[in-house]
């Protein structure tokens, strides 16, 4: 590509963080997404958790042209389908429509909507890095001969080499890819950025974004620069993260913030664990509550997205200052002080820890630790009224976790008052659904726990002890013996 001196110059749209202690640059991420609404909506809870400085800009790739539809977010006006490995258009097609409407940004992320955040950290590390740096990519280098992507291209070389050049040419992970706004205008404005954008509608290869945005940002002058690896170490192909490995960059890798992939699946192990991680940042922490809310929901707030409408809808369950709990709900995705409703207060006793869900019934049911008891509440989605069980444990502390398990059974495990974890589980398929437990296991003192089924559908618990976490599997079908803790 040739230079050219035809373009707009560099806007500084700096401005000051109160979660940096520098000014800071707009950090805009620029999301392919395909299909699974309620993924979206996932992702897009883990960005606003994680990455709170950020904007967030969709390109709709799939087949649904209602996929996007009042998520809250701008979405491409040019989005159309793309077909697996064949995506790279929509990254030239971003940049075209943000700079169309002066979108203020000064450093664009490239990511796909199987990537989620573990932690803090990312925003950080992006405006640190770009800080004298105009590219940054994951493993950027020069290609092996038989780099697949490679091997691809070179099946259309005689449309690449006018504008690549020959070899060698230069690789980088298409998700992650980091570009300054200098450097996007400079590519929109140059002599073969026609030649590129027809290229990369037209072409049927692989992966060519690997290749194609890291060989031109060399070709036009720009240096190259690749993640820290120990920042990088958890974006890659393949395999999909598991959930040993999802806890175990948790415990020891604290450099490791952006995550790929994870499947597009809301059941899957990876996935609900990052998500009920996130749940608990937002109720023990204020400054993450602050990024959800715009007024005060009580203690201990829990965020619920209704399935019943496709993720669309929040309700939030809160402990009340005085006793009993608080509920809220809105009707669309945004949070505006218009479209919250509440509280309605229900139920007795100081709640000491809560969690929730949304049942098969359609209800939402909650279990909440009054003291050292553990007391269940739901709502009957038909008459909007609220009821409350007797306590069906005693001897817990810290903060439960309850799950409605592929038995179709409701599943409670909390810490125990003298160390360990406690398991109850209620019978769904019985008249009076009973309560059983609990079944005891484990010897530390926790302060916390998630609970899951793993991709086997085992029960999972994941407990906290100092910021750390250790995990048990459920032996199901076979013995139906709790196993760890393993770390």
């Amino acid at each position: 590509m040739t230079e050219s001196s035809d373009y707009t110059e560099y806007t500084d749209y700096s401005t000051y963080s109160e979660y940096t202690d520098h000014p800071r640059q707009k950090i805009c991420f620029a999301i392919l997404v395909h299909n699974r609404r309620e993924v979206i909506f996932d992702l897009l809870d883990n960005i606003r958790c994680y990455c709170p400085n950020s904007s967030v800009v969709l390109y709709n790739g799939g087949d649904d042209p209602e996929l996007c539809k009042g998520l809250g977010y701008p979405v491409c006006p040019t989005s159309r389908k793309l077909y697996y490995g064949v995506t790279a258009i929509y990254m030239v097609e971003v940049m075209e429509w943000l700079e169309d409407i002066n979108y203020a940004y000064d450093v664009l992320i490239n990511l796909d909507s199987d990537v989620l955040f573990a932690r803090e950290g990312f925003e950080q590390y992006i405006l640190t890095e770009m800080k004298d740096k105009d590219y940054l990519g994951v493993d950027t280098k020069i290609p092996d001969d038989d780099f697949y992507c490679l091997v691809q291209l070179r099946q259309e070389i005689n449309r690449w080499i006018p504008l690549l050049g020959n070899e060698p040419y230069r690789e980088s992970f298409n998700v992650g890819q980091v570009y300054s706004r200098k450097l996007v205008l400079r590519l929109l404005h140059d002599d073969l950025y026609e030649l590129l954008k027809s290229n990369l509608r037209d072409t049927r290869a692989f992966g060519v974004d690997e290749l194609v945005f890291a060989t031109i940002v060399e070709r036009l002058g720009y240096k190259l620069h690749a993640y820290r690896e120990d920042v990088s170490s958890t974006i890659r192909y393949r395999p999909h993260f598991p959930l040993d490995e999802m806890i175990s960059l948790m415990n020891f890798q604290p450099e490791c913030a952006l995550i790929h992939p994870v499947y597009r699946n809301l059941k899957d192990e990876t996935r609900s664990f990052a998500r009920e991680v996130m749940k608990r940042k937002i109720q023990l922490d204020p400054d993450y509550q602050e990024r959800f809310m715009e007024e005060y929901l009580g203690e201990m707030p829990y965020l619920i997205r209704r399935s019943k409408y496709n993720g669309a809808k929040i309700e939030w369950l809160a402990a009340s200052e005085e006793s009993g709990l608080l509920y809220w709900r809105e009707n669309q995705s945004g949070r505006t002080r218009d479209v919250l409703f509440g509280p309605y207060a229900f139920g007795s006793g100081k709640i000491k820890g809560l969690t929730a869900l949304e049942s098969r019934f359609g209800n939402l049911e909650a279990v909440c630790r009054s003291d050292n008891r553990l007391v269940h509440y739901w709502r009957d989605e038909d008459s909007g009224e609220w009821f409350q069980s007797e306590a069906f444990a005693e001897g817990v502390t810290g903060m439960p976790a309850l799950l409605e398990s592929s038995y179709g059974n409701f599943e409670v495990v909390t810490p125990m008052k003298e160390g360990g974890l406690g398991h109850w589980w209620r019978n769904n398929d019985a008249p009076e659904h009973p309560w059983f437990g609990p079944e005891v296991f484990g010897t530390e003192k926790y302060d916390e726990v998630i609970l899951i089924e793993n991709d086997e559908l085992h029960l999972t618990a994941i407990a906290c002890k100092d910021g750390k976490y250790q995990y048990y599997v459920r032996d199901d079908h076979n013995s139906w013996e709790w196993y760890g803790p393993y770390d």
